[in-house]
């Protein structure tokens, strides 16, 4: 039997080769190129954007119209709450060694929550870790990954049943939703309070966090369509992309799929709860809780228009849960291993063929290069429905049943 030492063993060396493997792509660039992920001389990317937005306001200049400190000209479509790092004295030429100290710290913190209990758990980390998908957020050091150590932040809070810490980590988890929208959907955590009255007191200080953010939301939100970017072909992850990448761009072209998706997993959740007795919910599982998050990320996203797939670093939460499932039940262990085979083919399918298509058949066959991407586009789509679907199932089934318990129970 390992010791207790083992799985701090495990995650400290998968610490070290991911860190390894993420510097090595930044001392040879042909890394960035090979895969497709961004031009070569410009590391941190999006974090000198959002630097360039702080410049700006110090010089009286709007953030969200397109700013000429950037590179690209790309306005800050969110809230003016990130230009809080100018009162700090934040700015462009910080972007190297903030980028480098909030890469390392997400990678200990994606290690830390993770914690793989062996050899095997600790290699697929690293798999996901290393991925072209992940490595997208590193390269550009996008703002997703403050996101990230912020609901981990919230989620740790989540792991003491005390009330304060409880509150603290509404409290994170809607300063996230803030900065980026998206992260709204951890709304769902709330009924991890288990009784009406803890879920009202968590809504109440979520809406009190959001009301104090407003003003700046509602201004980003008025500018955003204007300037709000649209990604397509390679790394391009939300729902609308189905239609897209098979030639058929009217929005039936994936709204249609989505509604037989809905009434799928609907019909499937709807199954699961009815043959759960209305008991009390199970007890406390860090794992789960980490599940629903990452799953309610990655499905919410998914359906709010086109993002990029460093979204996937959010992926990192369903870990724990699909290899060990406390408490669940033996049926359910097939739909975490096809979760699993999904997560790395969504990950890897694109990134690993860009790399193939670079570095060899695009030499010599450009049109067979460009038939293979079409073809590895269309079996990711496939994929990423797949998986979206599994998740979305999982969802369901965990709001059905602590819904129905906190209806039973109050």
């Amino acid at each position: 039997m390992p010791s207790e030492s083992s799985p701090w063993r495990y995650s400290l060396w998968v610490a070290g080769l991911v860190a390894v493997a993420w510097l090595a792509c930044f001392r040879f660039p042909v890394v960035w190129a090979a895969t497709g992920l961004g031009e070569a001389d410009r590391p941190f990317l999006d974090l000198y954007a959002l630097l360039a937005g702080c410049d700006a306001t110090r010089l009286g200049l709007n953030p969200l119209l397109p700013n000429p400190l950037d590179p690209y000209h790309r306005p800050f479509g969110f809230s003016d709450w990130w230009f809080e790092l100018a009162r700090l004295g934040l700015g462009r030429e910080d972007t190297l060694w903030l980028g480098t100290v909030l890469v390392a710290v997400t990678l200990l913190v994606a290690v830390a929550m993770v914690r793989p209990a062996n050899r095997r758990e600790g290699w697929l980390l690293g798999l996901l870790l290393i991925s072209p998908a992940v490595l997208l957020a590193v390269n550009r050091a996008n703002h997703d990954l403050v996101v990230f150590l912020l609901l981990g932040l919230g989620l740790f809070c989540f792991r003491s049943p005390g009330g304060p810490a409880r509150a603290l980590g509404v409290i994170l988890f809607a300063v996230a939703a803030v900065l980026k929208y998206f992260p709204l959907v951890t709304l769902v955590l709330l009924l991890d309070f288990r009784s009406r009255r803890g879920v009202l007191a968590g809504l109440t200080l979520y809406a009190v966090v959001l009301l104090l953010g407003w003003p700046g939301v509602a201004a980003a939100l008025q500018m955003a369509p204007r300037y709000t970017l649209n990604p397509d072909w390679i790394y391009a992850y939300g729902a609308p992309m189905l239609g897209r990448d098979f030639g058929f761009n009217h929005p039936l072209g994936w709204m249609v799929p989505a509604s037989l998706m809905g009434a799928w997993a609907i019909r499937e959740a709807w199954q699961s709860v009815r043959a759960t007795p209305a008991g009390q919910p199970g007890r406390e599982s860090p794992a789960e809780r980490q599940f629903i998050c990452g799953a309610a990320i990655l499905v919410g996203v998914f359906f709010l228009g086109v993002s990029y797939l460093y979204k996937f670093i959010f992926a990192v939460w369903l870990l724990p849960w699909l290899w060990r499932p406390e408490g669940g039940e033996p049926g359910e262990s097939r739909w975490n291993r096809v979760i699993g085979y999904l997560l790395v083919a969504v990950v890897w399918l694109e990134g690993g063929m860009a790399v193939v298509l670079n570095l060899f058949i695009g030499r010599w066959s450009p049109e067979a290069a460009q038939l293979l991407l079409k073809a590895t586009l269309g079996i990711t789509q496939v994929a990423t429905w797949a998986l979206v679907a599994c998740l979305l199932r999982f969802l369901l089934i965990y709001v059905g049943r602590r819904g129905r318990a906190l209806w039973v129970h109050g």
